[in-house]
C-alpha cells in the first residue's frame, strides 16, 4: 500500500509552486520597529515580462545593471509604493537596492530587493499605517505583509487589518504601548 502513496505523490504536478512566467511577483514585506516604519520590496519578474523590468533598469543597454541604474530604478519604483501613517503621507528613504546577474534576471530566477524606511514618531495609543503598492511595469501578483519589531522603550499590538481584494493595499490598525 505504501508504494501506491508513493506513486502518486511522484505524480502530481510540481507547476503548482513553479513561479508564473508571464507575471512580476511582488512582495511587500512591512516592518514596524522603533521610531520608523521599514519596507522589503521584492520583485520577481517571469521570463515572460523580464523585458519590461530589464528596459526600466539597463538604461544604456549594455546587459549590466550599475550602481546608478539600479538606484535610479528603485527610485522610481518607491513613487509607486504609497504610506501613509495615521492618515499622513509619507514618502520613503531608498536605503538599498540589490539587483542579481542579468542573466539570472533574463531567465525569470531571481529576486531585486529593494530596502527603504519611512521615518516616524512612537507615541501611545491606537495608529494606522496604510500601504498601496501602484507599481505595475507588467502582469502582476501582489501580497503585502507586516511584521513588528519591538524595542526596548515600545511594543506594538495589531488591532486589525484590512487587505485589498488584488494584494496591493494593505491598512494596519496597531496600539503602541510602553513597557
Amino acid at each position: 500500500m505504501q508504494w501506491y502513496i508513493w506513486l502518486l505523490l511522484a505524480l502530481l504536478p510540481v507547476s503548482a509552486a513553479a513561479h508564473p512566467v508571464d507575471e512580476l511577483v511582488q512582495g511587500a514585506y512591512l516592518t514596524l520597529v522603533p521610531g520608523s516604519l521599514r519596507l522589503e520590496l521584492n520583485l520577481t519578474p517571469g521570463s515572460g515580462v523580464v523585458t519590461a523590468i530589464l528596459g526600466a533598469l539597463d538604461h544604456n543597454g549594455d546587459r549590466h545593471i550599475s550602481a546608478a541604474e539600479a538606484r535610479a530604478y528603485a527610485l522610481e519604483v518607491l513613487k509607486y509604493s504609497a504610506i501613509a501613517l495615521d492618515g499622513a503621507a509619507a514618502d520613503w528613504s531608498l536605503e538599498e537596492i540589490t539587483v542579481p546577474a542579468y542573466r539570472n534576471l533574463e531567465l525569470g530566477s531571481d529576486t531585486i530587493k529593494i530596502y527603504a524606511a519611512v521615518k516616524r514618531q512612537d507615541s501611545r495609543g491606537p495608529h494606522t499605517l496604510s500601504f498601496d503598492n501602484r507599481y505595475k511595469p507588467a502582469a502582476s501578483q501582489w501580497t503585502a505583509n507586516i511584521f513588528l519589531q519591538p524595542g526596548t522603550d515600545w511594543r506594538y499590538v495589531i488591532t486589525g487589518q484590512q487587505r485589498g481584494g488584488d494584494g496591493r493595499q494593505l491598512t494596519v490598525n496597531y496600539e503602541t504601548t510602553a513597557p
